[in-house]
């Protein structure tokens, strides 16, 4: 069965063509055979192929409105599809979708979304909109963002003056956890299971992952992550706080498989084709 690995060719370095390579590697031994295309020659190769001739995508970037078009337009089955990239990519979306699954996640606020003018012009009814969260508490873009600024709000001048710096653009508001009062355990989930678990530390303000035990609740909030937003590969955050209580921090449905990889020894393209493979052999 043939599939299309789509890639943005804006952001292809040497780790993307190796990533593709393996992926390639690995969905061949499920009897898959990939076709790697970037998000600029997408449309041609589809409208110069065989109707039928690819029934399945791998989406190698977060693109929303690629996987939206593959969907509508050619009716591929896509992973991961439309709906779970955004939900992932939206910080306000994803809060509102694991609390209404019963999933405990940062109280998250979306804060008012004033086009071409600064959100200080809707000052009191953000001030009204934050009035329960306690300080401190932070201030985030709404879509993450590469080497993004987070903004810690200890009383309300502060966010006074964050607002009026940053306030043209998407914002929310999220509860800030201290790192010494929390442990933070990354899961990659894989379908229907948690493959691989991570532990997060900092020190001097770097970021280190190790491999790590975790207990089964995390495993299980990753999991029931994962299905809740339809992914079939996800990579999900978790903090534990004071040893006690679990919250879902954060999802990234196309991590970089090659550090996780060479970081746990763990065969994560091949699990990757596994699942695929169980899924696409549904369409024929």
């Amino acid at each position: 069965m043939n599939g299309i690995l789509i890639f943005n060719n804006q952001t292809a370095n040497q780790q993307t063509s190796i990533q593709i390579q393996n992926l390639i590697e690995a969905f061949k031994k499920w009897q898959l055979k990939v076709i790697p295309v970037s998000t600029a020659q997408i449309q041609w190769v589809l409208e110069t192929s065989t109707k039928g001739f690819f029934k399945f995508a791998f989406l190698f970037d977060e693109d929303t409105q690629i996987a939206k078009f593959l969907e509508q337009e050619h009716q591929l089955k896509v992973f991961n599809d439309e709906t779970t990239i955004n939900i992932s990519r939206d910080r306000a979306l994803l809060g509102i979708t694991l609390r209404n699954a019963g999933i405990p996640n940062l109280t998250t606020i979306a804060l008012p979304y004033t086009v071409n003018q600064n959100i200080m012009t809707a000052y009191p009814e953000v001030k009204a909109m934050v009035q329960d969260m306690p300080y401190p508490f932070l201030i985030k873009n709404r879509v993450p963002e590469p080497a993004e600024k987070f903004y810690l709000i200890r009383h309300e001048a502060d966010l006074k003056q964050v607002l009026t710096t940053i306030g043209m653009q998407p914002l929310i508001a999220q509860t800030f956890i201290p790192q010494e009062t929390c442990q933070h355990f990354k899961v990659l989930v894989v379908g229907k299971t948690a493959v691989v678990a991570t532990e997060v530390t900092r020190q001097q303000l770097q970021e280190h992952i190790q491999v790590k035990p975790v207990s089964s609740e995390v495993k299980r909030l990753a999991i029931l992550t994962a299905k809740t937003i339809g992914a079939h590969h996800v990579w999900v955050s978790v903090f534990v706080i004071n040893h006690q209580q679990h919250v879902v921090f954060s999802v990234k449905t196309n991590p970089n498989f090659i550090e996780l990889q060479a970081l746990t020894g763990f065969k994560i393209y091949q699990e990757i084709a596994k699942h695929l493979y169980q899924q696409v052999k549904k369409l024929i």
